[in-house]
């Protein structure tokens, strides 16, 4: 299936990563919230409109972007997907949204706690070029990061993802998110995503429709493939045994975009499983279970 086709069909928040607020419900302009959200979690915002907007403006965090209102019954709306990540200070922060309508614009603010959570750690044992790299290597794995970077910087209006979102392997979790390592006995960074248990070769499929964005062989990472779900929701696949799609491709939730296996600075065959919303790593796990996930094909 391609963007169009996709768009055509396109139809008219975790127990412990969020707080419910408001009921989710379309209003007179409406937004609705949580009351709060954990570091490193994602939450979903409900904006709805009685008559269509000329544009809509959601700011969260320092960061602006703008949404596209789908035709319901009742009006205008849509789910957008936002985040804390590990590193947003707890308290409590604002949510604005602005609605350009015919008779001027209507600014609708909403407050989240962001609370912190707690994270273990992990002491890992690999080999030593892969904590202390070569420059050569320091010098691929920054082009990389580059070209990641870009990726995750993407920002489209329409939302392609709907719920529920799918598992990309069955197997269970062997690192969780937000889990501080120690490679050799040296801290590194923060995880930022979760390793799933999977036989080397057995399929991956994909959280959520949208396009590739991106299909390579990186240094620590081996073989990954990056997914834009619209909206600035990215997910990321990595150490990868083999590909299933391509650059540009448009691939629908459930399908099967490669292999598992034990490619890039790894101990065995996994999944690396990782989620960016409007930038911010989050936590999939509850995305997975649905805790908190609405029902955007209701």
């Amino acid at each position: 299936m391609n963007r169009r086709n996709f768009l055509a069909l396109a139809p008219g928040v975790a127990a412990w990563c969020v707080a419910p607020g408001a009921a989710y419900a379309a209003a007179s302009p409406a937004v609705d919230a949580v009351d709060s959200v954990g570091i490193g979690c994602a939450f979903f915002v409900r904006l709805a409109s009685p008559v269509e907007a000329k544009a809509v403006r959601v700011s969260w965090l320092g960061e602006t972007f703008s949404p596209v209102l789908r035709p319901e019954a009742a009006g205008y709306g849509t789910w957008v997907a936002l985040a804390a990540d590990l590193t947003t200070k707890p308290g409590r922060k604002a949510l604005d949204v602005a609605f350009e309508l015919p008779g001027g614009t209507r600014a609708v603010r909403r407050d989240v706690t962001v609370v912190t959570r707690k994270y273990p750690e992990q002491h890992l044992t690999v080999a030593k070029k892969m904590v202390h790299p070569a420059p050569k290597a320091l010098e691929r794995h920054k082009l990389e990061r580059e070209a990641v970077q870009r990726v995750l910087a993407r920002r489209s209006g329409e939302r392609f993802w709907e719920t529920p979102f799918v598992r990309p392997v069955p197997g269970g979790v062997s690192s969780d998110f937000g889990l501080r390592r120690v490679f050799n006995g040296e801290p590194r960074a923060p995880h930022r995503g979760v390793d799933l248990r999977g036989a080397a070769g057995s399929a991956i499929n994909a959280f959520a429709a949208g396009e590739v964005a991106l299909v390579a062989d990186h240094y620590f990472s081996g073989n990954v493939v990056y997914i834009d779900h619209g909206q600035g929701m990215i997910s990321m696949y990595c150490h990868m045994s083999a590909f299933g799609v391509r650059e540009g491709q448009f691939v629908s939730a459930g399908q099967e975009i490669g292999k598992v296996g034990s490619t890039g600075r790894v101990t065995g065959p996994h999944l690396h499983f990782g989620l960016s919303v409007m930038g911010h790593m989050v936590d999939p796990m509850p995305l997975f279970e649905g805790a908190g996930v609405p029902n955007t094909q209701g």
